[in-house]
């Protein structure tokens, strides 16, 4: 283990599906973190003392008890004890000293405080949101789950952290006539939709209810629902594409969220990379209702995220480009507006001043996780993009996340740093998938996003979730922590998949 100075994480680990609902009951407290931890982690299971919070986390940051010490949550999609495929979701409470998790809590289905029992392929925590969702001032973690058939539990933030669960009634799938089967590809996403100033939850795109309003009842319910608009056909030679993603943000500064869906058209196996169709679809939210803006036009891209890069009060759109000229490993700016994303863009790669490392040979080193979050402090959002060695079949090779910084232009190489899993002590050769998730998130509350970089493993490799600080000056690579499977979980022969889902924002 690598211990010592890097930011304080919260993760919470949740693996198992979805069954049956058997009534509210409390789910285990955190306990004190296992061997695997970093140095220094060594906690209790005791409660926080004092009050609900006066103030809500804001968006991005969760506390899921309260403290004013930030909290960390990971989706994983590894098996669970009687679940080959069950998921999990890791949270670990912060210390507030930058060093050391103060409590973590593992958590699956077959704990009696969330619905369901642990079963083969429900991928519970695939997808992972932290919001207030309730209004009480605790941060509550949504999570998605395929268990007969695809829905989302939410856990209930409170003074001891993660305390019940209830199941959301009556949730819908998606409804895209060009999809392949959304029911396998169901997303999850959080924000303000409507502009109300409470938080929603979206899941299922082209849905009379997909739109899942907050806020919610302690039963799970929605304050109301409303329908989710299925994105147009891209283009008439697109017979069927996966439902791959879902991203949300302000991106015409109007106060309330939009949302871009990502898609994989079905173009064969052999077609070439520069021929491969990935479209990108946008929904502009508003009081009324979603709206599709004609002519707005997003590259193809196979994963985005969202964060104002360029400070000047309006979320752009992230995206890491497939398709035509696009390099593997360049990442493209779509910048918000008044007219939403995509009237201006800039594409940063390998040949960009600053931007260190070479472009990679093979298409099995492209970015496929992407995050934004301001890291040294000066009101810009930057960038991590990570590119692992995601096919099972792919090529060996470096495995990497490439940090870019946001500044009053937007994005540039200028400041740009390289991070490779070698350098780190993940598994060489692309056996660890160093880089599946990326997350930046201010995990001590020092005005310095940290980053989050999962290596998931495998049955033979172990899964890690390395942090590294943010500073001033940026990342720093010095102090790392490194927390492995079994800072959350020892069972034997279980080769927990650290953060193969998603970071919880």
């Amino acid at each position: 283990m690598v211990g010592g100075g890097a930011a304080l994480v919260a993760l919470v680990v949740a693996a198992g599906l979805v069954v049956a609902d058997d009534g509210p009951a409390d789910i285990a407290v955190p306990y004190g973190c296992g061997s695997g931890g970093a140095h220094g982690t060594a906690g209790t299971s005791s409660t926080p003392d004092g009050p609900a919070p006066d103030r809500t986390a804001p968006d991005g940051v969760a506390d899921f008890d309260g403290d004013g010490h930030p909290d960390l949550a990971l989706g994983s999609m590894g098996d669970v004890p009687g679940g080959y495929g069950g998921g999990s979701i890791e949270v670990a409470y912060g210390a507030g000293d930058g060093t050391r998790i103060a409590r973590c809590q593992y958590l699956t289905q077959d704990d009696a405080g969330i619905p369901g029992k642990n079963r083969d392929e429900a991928f519970f925590g695939t997808d992972v949101v932290a919001r207030d969702l309730d209004g009480d001032g605790y941060t509550d973690l949504a999570a998605s789950v395929f268990d007969w058939k695809p829905s989302v539990i939410i856990m209930w933030g409170s003074e001891s952290g993660l305390s019940r669960a209830v199941r959301v009634p009556g949730t819908d799938v998606s409804h895209v006539s060009w999809d392949n089967d959304p029911i396998l590809d169901e997303q999850l996403a959080a924000g303000d939709f409507d502009g109300d100033g409470h938080s929603d939850l979206v899941f299922g795109l082209g849905s009379d209810k997909g739109l899942l309003k907050g806020p919610f009842g302690r039963d799970g319910t929605p304050a109301a629902t409303d329908r989710v608009p299925a994105p147009r056909r891209p283009a008439p030679d697109v017979d069927t594409a996966n439902y791959s993603d879902l991203v949300a943000g302000d991106l015409d500064g109007d106060g309330s969220d939009d949302l871009v869906s990502f898609h994989d058209a079905d173009t064969g196996p052999e077609v070439p990379w520069r021929e491969a169709t990935q479209p990108v679809s946008y929904l502009r939210g508003g009081r009324d209702g979603f709206t599709q803006p004609e002519g707005t036009r997003i590259p193809d891209a196979g994963e985005g995220a969202i964060g104002d890069v360029d400070g000047d009060g309006v979320d752009d759109l992230v995206l890491s480009p497939r398709g035509g000229d696009a390099s593997r490993s360049s990442v493209t700016v779509a910048y918000g507006s008044e007219a939403g994303p995509g009237e201006r863009t800039t594409t940063i790669d390998r040949d960009t001043p600053g931007v260190p490392g070479d472009e990679p040979q093979d298409e099995d080193a492209a970015f496929v996780t992407l995050d934004t979050g301001d890291v040294n402090g000066d009101g810009y959002a930057d960038v991590v993009a990570g590119a692992p060695r995601w096919d099972v079949y792919g090529k060996p090779g470096p495995e990497q996340v490439l940090f870019l910084a946001g500044g009053p232009d937007g994005l540039s190489g200028a400041g740009a740093r390289l991070f490779d899993g070698d350098d780190l002590g993940a598994a060489p050769g692309g056996d660890a998938d160093f880089g599946s998730a990326v997350g930046l998130t201010d995990l001590d509350g020092d005005g310095h996003a940290d980053l989050v970089v999962t290596a998931p493993g495998s049955d033979t490799v172990d899964g890690v979730a390395y942090l590294l600080r943010g500073t001033a000056d940026g990342l720093s690579d010095t102090g790392v922590t490194r927390l492995s499977g079994d800072t959350f979980d020892d069972t034997e022969g279980l080769g927990l998949l650290m953060g193969g889902g998603e970071v919880a924002h």
